[in-house]
């Protein structure tokens, strides 16, 4: 009868620790996925960060310098004159006023 006790005590503890190892393994696979996800999380909050950070900080640049070279003044056209032969017409009178009373 000690053998078989003894052999009964060690087919459970056999079991026990295939158990014990299956939720090991199920503790780690676990545990990873978390960190993974902890990670994926924790960089999409670095990048929103410096995204919202890029967005809201001011750009300071540096002033751009423009040279303007101006062109040399340009000569003055003569004045339009009247062809030769031709007089200007009569200038006509701007306003008449009339005496309606007379």
């Amino acid at each position: 009868m000690s053998a078989f006790l003894a052999g009964g005590v060690e087919g459970v503890s056999a079991r026990y620790a295939a158990q014990i190892r299956e939720l090991l393994y199920a503790q780690a696979i676990r545990r990873m996925a978390a960190d993974e996800e902890a990670a994926r999380a924790e960089a999409a909050a670095a990048e929103r960060s410096a995204r919202i950070e890029k967005l809201t900080t001011p750009r300071v640049e540096e002033p751009v310098k423009v040279e303007i070279e101006s062109a040399p003044a340009a000569e003055l056209a003569d004045p339009v004159r009247q062809p030769a032969g031709q007089e200007a017409p009569p200038a006509a009178p701007l306003a008449q006023i009339i005496d309606v009373q007379a």
